[in-house]
Parts: C-alpha cells; structure tokens; sequence
C-alpha cells in the first residue's frame, strides 16, 4: 500500500497544502517545533486511526478550533481509494471513498507500523506495556482483533465494577466469568498466533541491526487451556478477587518476555541492545503483516536520535524489500541514507511542508 497525496485541516499546526507523498521513500525535515513530527502523525492516524503521541483526540485539533480531518489517496489492493478521517464534537468519522466505514473495514486495506522514541520504554517497563505492545501488533496483523480485544476490556471492566461494588453475588459472577472466560481463550490464541508469526522474522532482524546475540521472544499467558480450564481457575480465584476487589485470572496479566543470551532483556540489556530489540519487533510486525506485494506503511520518526546514518540506511533497504513506504522525520537531512533514490523530501516550518530537492 501506497499514500499518494496527503492532506490535513486543522490538525495540530499544519497548513491545508495537499502533498505529493507518491514515493518509496518521503522524508519530513525541520527544526523541533516545526511541525515535522505532526505531519507524521497525521500519516499514522491514517494508517492506524491514532497517535502514537497521545490518546487525547482533543489534542490533534488546532488550538482554538472545533474540528479536525486528515485526508489521503490511497494505492492498496490494487485500487486507488480515497480515506478521510476527521474528529468532531469528540467523535472520530471515518470515511472511505464517499461511505461511511467502521474502523475494521478501514484496517484491512490501510495499516501502518511506527519505530518512535519512546517505543523502547515499555521493553524495562510493566508488563502491560508489553502487552499493548504485543496487541498493537496482532491488530496490524489481522485487523479483526480489534473487536475481539474491544469485548474483552469491556467484559473485564464490568467483572471489575461488580468487584469493586462489594455486592456482586455468586449467579452473577457466574455469568460474568463464563463471558470472560471465552473471550480470554480467544484472546489467548490470538496473542500465542502473533508471536508464532512474528518470531523467526524477530530473530533475523535483531540478527541485522543488533548482532548474533540468541534473540528470543516469548509470550507467557498467565492462565491457558480451554474454557472450562479457564473457568476453574477463575472460580478458584474468587474469594481472593473479592477480597482484593479486582480481577486476579486472565490475559491482562500476560507477560511478552525478550531475551538477549538467555538473560532477560527488561532487566539486563543496554540501552543500544534495547532499541535494537524493538526495532526489531516492528519490523517483525511489518514482515509478518505482509500479504503479497502489499506491506504496512513504515513510520520512523527523528532518525537522528533513534538511528545512526548507516542503521538508517539499512533500516530503509530492508523495509523497501518488503514493499512499504517509508515514512520519517529529521532534523537534519545529513541524518537521511546518501543514495536515496526516488524519494520525497519536505522542509517544514511553521507547520507548513515544501518538497524539497
């Protein structure tokens, strides 16, 4: 898949000009504060239907405004569409062609993965951190994981609410636990499939940028088996979840573990060998997403500080071998691969992108 004219409107700082982005490789170039990583998110919020900065959406509006759209031209499946997402009255609309979709249906022809800073923070952090993650990616996977996900944290925040209230009796438990049980089975296969498809494409890539160093991920389900298994466990559990008044079974307590050398990396790896990892990791999600010729859009935003000229380069080779369009920002374009061949650069100011030669 391929953005071939980008344009916002009262998003962030930018301005209305609609961009050429028809290009293998589109690079956004300006000073902090400029607006170069805005125009970057606008891509994500297209390939993704959020930030990577922020789950606020009052904040992608423009200060003072109402309301905010991001528009694209979009070359997937073989097929040119037209993609609109906009943010009104704290609702999101989204828009394909001239019909109304709901966010699944958008996915399926229009994903993207991202390498930002700060994606290294959740490798040292808690695990739920790893687990967003690890659902971030089985949604770039297979975009009908969103509704499965969704059922799932609405279930558990209801089983939550009723233990918290003090005054959820047995038949009502049962009921809740018997849901929830089906859907973390689900939720369970679906993470175990992520990683069963994302690892050996996890191994080369850490091989590539971080060196031989036994990479390995492993996903630790906290509780597995059938729903019946579930169950008991959950049944179990219950005097304990009543006394602490909160839910004590199921995946919102997995663990996704990476290891360097056998020795975990949350806890023994240095900072290059942890960027490493994620790089990695999102890669890994881009390979494995794949379908065909037609691969996710790849963001990177600042080069400069995530990766060195000659990581960049090769970060820009591999993600090219696997067909994608690559998105990045910079603050200098000494930052940005030399032989870059076909390619988009935007110097930007005040909000406001110029392509650049």
């Amino acid at each position: 898949m391929r953005v071939m004219r980008l344009q916002a409107q009262g998003f962030r700082n930018l301005g209305a000009e609609v961009l050429d982005v028809d290009a293998p490789f589109v690079a956004f170039v300006g000073a902090n504060g400029q607006g170069k990583t805005n125009w970057l998110e606008a891509v994500a919020a297209l390939g993704t239907l959020r930030s990577f900065r922020t789950s606020r959406t009052a904040e992608l509006i423009r200060f003072g405004g109402t309301e905010a759209m991001v528009e694209g031209s979009v070359d997937s499946d073989g097929m040119i569409r037209r993609y609109r997402v906009a943010w009104a009255g704290g609702e999101r609309s989204l828009r394909r062609e001239d019909r109304t979709v709901d966010a699944v249906t958008w996915l399926r022809s229009l994903r993207a993965a991202w390498f930002v800073p700060g994606d290294v923070l959740p490798i040292r952090g808690e695990p739920g951190l790893r687990r967003a993650m690890l659902d971030r990616a089985a949604l770039t996977l297979d975009p009908s994981y969103l509704s499965l996900a969704q059922q799932h944290r609405r279930c558990l925040e209801q089983k939550t609410a009723l233990l918290r209230s003090g005054q959820a009796d047995g038949p009502t438990l049962d009921a809740v636990d018997a849901q929830l049980a089906g859907l973390s089975v689900r939720v369970v296969a679906r993470r175990l499939e992520t990683v069963a498809r994302m690892s050996p494409h996890f191994k080369r890539f850490y091989e590539e940028f971080g060196g031989a160093e036994e990479p390995v991920v492993r996903y630790r389900p906290h509780v597995s088996g059938d729903e019946e298994f579930v169950m008991e466990k959950m049944l179990a559990a219950r005097v304990q979840e009543r006394d602490q008044r909160r839910v004590l079974v199921g995946p919102h307590r997995d663990e996704l573990e990476f290891s360097l050398l056998g020795r975990l990396v949350r806890a023994y790896a240095s900072q290059g060998q942890a960027r490493s990892v994620v790089l990695a990791w999102k890669l890994a999600e881009l390979a494995a997403a794949r379908v065909g010729d037609d691969a996710p859009l790849f963001l990177v935003d600042d080069v400069g500080s995530e990766l060195d000229p000659g990581r960049t380069a090769r970060l820009v080779q591999v993600v090219r071998s696997l067909g994608a369009q690559v998105f990045v920002t910079t603050t200098d374009r000494r930052f940005l691969p030399a032989d870059l061949q076909d390619f988009r650069i935007f110097e930007v100011a005040a909000g406001v992108a110029r392509r650049s030669t």
